[in-house]
């Protein structure tokens, strides 16, 4: 059988769980198949972290942005200074003969669950980002916890005012309802699925894989957060990603080949990538 090839489109590789074996695990991803990953990153530090690792490895991606949990961070300079990142790395990137490995920004959205910052300021910093994207002509990668109401209003705002991509992004992590995916996706998203897919319980993730257009599905780990079954309860790697593709052809009855292929294009043409 020939290798099936996997695109991580959201993990956190950059994260401290990783200091120790970093470069194992990318070696392991790659072995398993995982040949693109996206970093997806939370502050300001986090994303400046994440580039140097993009930079570092081909194939790997990174979003630029603030984490609805860190929003609180945001200040009257974050816009500027993630504009400079983004016009820095596109520069130096081009020294190395590639394109600017910066594709997104995000995660960005709303966290009403654990509300690490207030709401208020959750809701302006997600606001301000939205036009951030929209000046750097970038998707989103949306993180939606128990606000799905707040956060979708504020993406129909968006979109109505033009202020999104053609293809708009990516509704990470969804654990939403299908008649809520099918709102976002009307609005041109994808949906990201991750390790709760394989969850013996996790009905609502198993509904969605089983009935969104594959055009329209992105799958993820974010990594080291959500570890698939088998493995679950180990930190969770880009390596594991093929479980989650896996369960996703079992629950849809559909070749794990299809699986993969489809969701590595879906990846690479919501984030504009050629390489």
């Amino acid at each position: 059988m020939a290798k099936l090839t996997w695109f991580d489109t959201h993990v956190h590789l950059q994260d401290k769980a990783f200091s120790k074996d970093r470069a194992q695990v990318f070696a392991r991803a790659k072995k398993a198949g995982v040949d693109y990953i996206l970093l997806a990153t939370s502050y300001l530090e986090d994303s400046r972290q994440a580039v140097e690792l993009a930079l570092e490895y081909d194939h790997v991606y990174c979003s630029i942005g603030f984490h609805p949990h860190d929003s609180k961070r945001w200040n009257a300079n974050s816009a500027q200074k993630l504009k400079n990142l983004y016009q820095k790395t596109a520069t130096r990137a081009k020294k190395l003969g590639r394109a600017n490995p910066i594709v997104a920004v995000g995660e960005i959205g709303l966290d009403h669950y654990r509300d690490l910052s207030p709401r208020n300021v959750q809701k302006q910093v997600y606001r301000e980002q939205l036009l951030l994207a929209y000046e750097l002509q970038l998707p989103v990668i949306i993180h939606e916890r128990e606000a799905f109401q707040a956060s979708y209003e504020m993406l129909r705002w968006a979109y109505e005012q033009g202020f999104l991509q053609k293809e708009p992004g990516v509704a990470h992590c969804f654990s939403g309802s299908w008649e809520s995916a099918q709102l976002l996706m009307a609005m041109g998203f994808t949906i990201g699925l991750d390790g709760p897919v394989t969850f013996k319980n996790a009905r609502k993730s198993k509904e969605i894989a089983t009935k969104i257009p594959l055009e329209k599905l992105l799958i993820e780990t974010d990594a080291p957060y959500l570890t698939p079954e088998p493995k679950r309860g180990k930190r969770n790697e880009s390596s594991y990603l093929p479980y989650i593709g896996e369960e996703i052809a079992k629950l849809r009855a559909q070749d794990i080949a299809i699986i993969a292929k489809t969701t590595t294009e879906n990846g690479k043409r919501v984030f504009s990538i050629k390489e």
